[in-house]
C-alpha cells in the first residue's frame, strides 16, 4: 500500500483573513531604471583612471557614469549594427581623440 492514501491532508495554516479576503490580482511592478542590483564590476586600473577622471570633471556618481556609458554602448550597438560598431570599437581603442573626431565626421548628414 502506498502512504500517499492513508496520508492526512496538510491543514492551511494562514489566518482567516487570507481566507475571507481577496487575494492581491496586481503584483507591484519593480521599477528596472530604480531598482538597486549589487554586482562586482571589474575593470582594468587604466579604466579605473578614466573613470575617476570623468567623475571629477563632470562632478556625478560614478555608478551614473557608468550606466550612462553603458546605455550609449547599447543603443550605438543597436543604431549602427555589428559591422559598424566592431569598426568604432576599434577606432576608440587606438585611444586617439583626434582620430575619433574624424571618423564620427563622416557620420555627419
Amino acid at each position: 500500500m502506498s502512504n500517499e492514501k492513508g496520508k492526512i491532508p496538510k491543514l492551511f495554516s494562514g489566518s482567516l483573513d487570507d481566507l475571507t479576503k481577496p487575494g492581491k490580482k496586481k503584483k507591484e511592478e519593480k521599477d528596472l531604471k530604480k531598482e538597486k542590483k549589487q554586482k562586482t564590476l571589474y575593470i582594468s586600473l587604466d579604466t579605473n583612471r578614466k573613470l575617476i577622471e570623468l567623475y571629477a570633471e563632470e562632478g556625478r556618481r560614478q555608478s551614473k557614469i557608468v550606466e550612462d556609458a553603458v546605455d550609449l554602448y547599447y543603443y550605438l550597438k543597436k543604431a549602427l549594427g555589428e559591422r559598424k560598431f566592431d569598426e568604432l570599437m576599434e577606432v576608440v581603442k587606438r585611444e586617439d581623440p583626434e582620430l575619433l573626431r574624424d571618423y564620427l565626421e563622416r557620420f555627419k548628414a
